[in-house]
């Protein structure tokens, strides 16, 4: 059921309340970016969508049906903007993940030997999701890192609830079976580098 806090907030925004737009801005700013920054792994191209999402759905507002969340309805313009850039990305210059950073990690200053060992595995997930196919790495993205539901991913996906649970379970098999293979990789190149400097 949509929140009637944030429904008010709506209607607030459609009567050019700048403060509660704002407002709507703020409580999905930081998740929209990371729903982004997950889908394109780059800081830059993130941030871009997560701006030109909220300057659509402030061009769109009078049309949101508040029946709906409106989070859904915001997310299912950021997934869309991704999928637009993806398209370009694939038709333009390859995007050399070494050169993307992302935020840098809270935690990095208080332990910088553990947050090297999560900013490691949070780039081999990262390669992993990339070498997905699209649909696959969508539901992915949006259950298993950011938590949605089927019902709200299939929502955002516009398709079904059943296509989702399919897709999410092809997914993860995909998923498994190029981590497995990432780690073999990454032990071999470990070995190699121990017998070279032994």
């Amino acid at each position: 059921m949509p929140d009637p806090a944030e429904i008010e907030l709506i209607r607030k925004c459609r009567e050019g309340d700048e403060s509660a737009f704002r407002e709507l801005v703020e409580r999905y700013q930081r998740r929209t970016y990371w729903v982004a920054h997950n889908m394109l792994n780059s800081y830059e191209l993130a941030q871009d969508i997560c701006q030109e999402a909220f300057v659509r759905v402030f061009r769109n507002l009078g049309r949101f049906d508040t029946k709906k969340n409106f989070y859904t309805w915001l997310y299912q313009i950021v997934v869309n903007l991704c999928i637009d850039q993806m398209r370009k990305l694939s038709h333009g210059r390859a995007v050399d993940l070494e050169e993307i950073g992302g935020l840098p990690d809270p935690d990095e200053r208080k332990d910088p030997v553990g947050s090297t060992e999560r900013a490691d595995l949070r780039r081999r997930v990262q390669r992993v999701l990339d070498r997905l196919p699209l649909k696959y790495k969508i539901v992915l993205t949006l259950r298993d890192i950011h938590g949605f539901s089927c019902e709200e991913i299939a929502e955002i996906a516009e398709c079904t609830n059943a296509t989702v649970r399919w897709r999410l379970h092809r997914a993860r098999r995909l998923f498994k079976d190029l981590w497995g293979r990432t780690m073999d990789r990454s032990e071999e190149e470990a070995s190699r580098g121990q017998a070279q400097e032994g």
